[in-house]
């Protein structure tokens, strides 16, 4: 067995671990390093601006307890130098002055060499990875070079390392196994002599976890170093060692049977909800607590919250619940967005479940009062869900006080990792800082718009901007709508051409929320119902702008010079798109169109079509769509009534089309369908000039609402 040594306590130690420290949040958060270097770095992620936040990549509490750590253990090593040592000198006096002298110059060339050797070493480790990446494309060298890098990699996140080079397969070809292990987790890797990963095997050690050996982890190990993804494989193994770890150091608490207690609360919440919506699993998943997983590209348990529209509509949900029935994990729910649950370091303790209790979710059988009269009863709350599935009740939790005997409150969280990570309006972070336990009334985030000098997107920009691909600064066609004002034409199958412009006169600042940590399960639904209704406004706004389904073309606005009245009237006679403009103001709540029909239409002098589609929090999967009485250019509210047509303005219709699909350029085509199908019950302008001008006035005065009655 191999273990990387201690290194021993020195300031020059503390100091270059506070540096590594600093060096490695560098790393994670590029945002904070200059922005001029930043724009230069090709590496550097092009949403660096907006993770850098209570919800972003990295955990701010750890790093401010690493510095906190290191900055006190410099003070003590001072302030035992003030104390044994000038205390001794200023006794002695001033015969003491040579001695101290020649003791403080062999203290400072003592302090140079350990920190020349600390930079040494870390030279020799950078060349020695750079070296070992050189020489991975060497065919006798990749078995070695893959182990040497497994082993490095196991040491860094805190486990042991041996290796057993005495194996062969069944076919004689030698092969090596590499033991990975902790206190808790052994990991067993086979490699044979051309460097190929043949299977990996966790096994647990606690004997409460014998029972739970599941080929899905291992499977997922190996798929990760046979696909070569190192990071892939450090973070799911990182997460197996950071559990071994916590169990080593607040022992007794299990971390690995509160994971599977968890699991099996979410697994009974969602067999009821399967049972009341009749083997729905898409609406469980939309609309109820989520799909509860164990090892879905996670070392644990994730929760499937959304999915793309066209799964739901498409998927083989039959073949998902006999996958769930059989404790496998189905393909189509690789293809969701997931929350993965974790762990991690927090400044505040926390308490978690005794031994004694094996689930959070209150059963059938027990009430309040019941758990009151229990053993240590006293010392449990019964907590219910604030909000909760319209088609279920609120689900009650059971939450250990920290007067329970024998139970000790640890600096550790729960924390939701974003499958992937969501963009999302500074009001939706807001609301997660509130459900989180984050902030409190005093302490909101303030900024609703981007700074015009800042590094970071706005949120349009995010939700045109392929954050996979977090390494590429240029501009995307789409991000340019948003930074020279210009358009977007779509080709929506064989219907009229929709041009769009995104009409807000400010862009929204955005965070990019990669982690959501929180100290209970009954605060789980709250939170996927926050995403869900960003999800669902994301969803909506890159069906406009980030389209891939539709043939698109974006119209840049050319400022070169002033078009003559000959020129608009020109330009406009051959114009026969319909023109839509898109605001939001309160986002992710709203959604604001103002659909213009074309020039060469005969109602086209009657202007604009208002539509509002309104994402309530409380269903947010279920999007509404209304004729807008809200003026999007002035922010006001008209309070005068408007007369539509309501057999082609049917908002109940409006509404299901919008709910059918998740996409605004269908809802365009099927309105324009429906005006088209409806022309001869709609009455043009001349014939709304006869009426008297106050029948109308809201249509000639504003001109911004169209009026159309059923003649007749």
């Amino acid at each position: 067995m191999s273990k990387t040594p201690e290194p021993k306590n020195a300031i020059s130690t503390s100091v270059f671990r506070l540096q590594e420290t600093l060096r490695n949040l560098k790393r994670q958060c590029p945002a904070l390093l200059n922005s001029q270097s930043n724009s230069l770095d090709p590496a550097c992620p092009v949403t660096a601006g907006n993770e850098l936040h209570a919800f972003g990549a990295v955990n701010i509490d750890k790093v401010r307890q690493e510095f906190t750590n290191h900055i006190n253990s410099i003070r003590t090593i001072c302030s035992q130098f003030e104390t044994e040592v000038l205390g001794d000198v200023m006794k002695m006096g001033s015969g003491a002055d040579p001695a101290f002298r020649k003791h403080f110059t062999h203290l400072k060339e003592q302090a140079l060499l350990e920190s020349t050797v600390l930079k040494v070493k870390d030279t020799l480790k950078r060349t020695q990875e750079y070296l070992d990446e050189s020489l991975d494309s060497s065919e006798e060298s990749k078995a070695k070079i893959k182990i040497q890098k497994i082993e490095h990699l196991a040491q860094s996140i805190g486990l042991m390392t041996f290796v057993d080079s005495s194996q062969k397969t069944a076919y004689g070809i030698p092969m090596t196994t590499i033991t990975l292990g902790g206190t808790v987790i052994v990991v067993d890797i086979d490699i044979d002599n051309t460097g190929s990963v043949l299977r990996a095997k966790v096994t647990y050690v606690s004997e409460a976890l014998q029972n739970d050996q599941d080929e899905r982890v291992d499977n997922m190990l190996a798929e990760n170093l046979q696909l070569k993804s190192l990071s892939l494989f450090k973070r799911n193994l990182g997460t197996l060692a950071l559990l071994d770890r916590l169990n080593v150091k607040y022992a007794p608490t299990d971390f690995f049977l509160i994971t599977k207690w968890l699991l099996a609360d979410l697994k009974a919440i969602y067999s009821q909800e399967v049972l009341l919506l009749d083997d729905d699993l898409a609406s469980v998943l939309m609309e109820g607590r989520g799909i509860p997983s164990l090892y879905l590209d996670h070392p644990g348990v994730s929760i499937s919250y959304w999915i793309d529209k066209k799964y739901v509509l498409g998927g083989d949900w039959k073949s998902v619940q006999k996958s769930i029935d059989r404790d496998q994990n189905n393909q189509l729910l690789y293809k969701s967005h997931k929350l993965d649950i974790s762990f991690e370091a927090s400044l505040h303790p926390q308490q978690f479940l005794p031994p004694s209790r094996t689930n959070y979710l209150l059963g059938f059988d027990e009430t309040e009062d019941s758990v009151q009269e229990g053993v240590n009863g006293m010392h449990y709350k019964i907590v219910k869900e604030t909000e909760f599935p319209k088609f279920i009740g609120a689900m009650r939790f059971v939450k250990p006080l920290s007067t329970l005997p024998g139970l000790h409150s640890i600096p550790v969280r729960f924390v939701a990792i974003l499958d992937p990570p969501v963009p999302a309006s500074d009001l939706i972070v807001q609301k997660l800082m509130k459900i989180t336990g984050f902030s409190n009334e005093d302490s909101k985030i303030q900024t609703t718009t981007t700074n015009p000098s800042s590094d970071a997107l706005s949120l349009e920009e995010l939700l045109v901007t392929d954050i996979k691909k977090t390494t590429d600064q240029s501009s995307t066609e789409q991000e340019s709508i948003f930074k020279t004002n210009g358009k977007l034409r779509l080709s929506v199958d064989s219907s009229k051409e929709q041009v769009y412009k995104w009409a807000g006169s400010q862009k929204t600042s955005g965070k990019l929320i990669d982690r959501i940590p929180f100290n209970h399960p009954v605060q789980l639904f709250n939170i996927i119902q926050c995403l869900r209704q960003q999800q669902m406004y994301n969803t909506l706004f890159q069906s406009i702008f980030y389209q891939t389904s539709h043939k698109y073309t974006v119209l840049p606005t050319s400022n070169q010079h002033t078009l003559s009245l000959d020129e608009i009237l020109q330009e406009g006679s051959a114009d026969t798109c319909l023109h839509i403009e898109v605001t939001s103001i309160n986002n992710p709540h709203t959604l604001h169109l103002t659909l213009s029909l074309p020039p060469t239409h005969p109602l086209s002098p009657l202007v604009l079509i208002p539509l509002a589609i309104s994402i309530p929090i409380d269903t947010p999967t279920r999007p509404v769509v209304r004729l807008d009485q809200h003026d999007p250019l002035s922010g006001t509210q008209t309070n005068q009534a408007i007369g539509w047509n309501t057999f082609v303005f049917d908002e109940d219709k409006m509404t299901r089309v919008i709910q059918t699909g998740y996409s605004i350029p269908l809802l365009i085509r099927w309105l324009w369908n429906r005006i088209e199908s409806n022309q001869n019950n709609l009455k043009t302008k001349e014939e709304l000039s006869l009426k008297r001008p106050c029948e109308d006035s809201l249509l000639w005065k504003e001109e911004k609402y169209m009026k159309m009655d059923i003649s007749g």
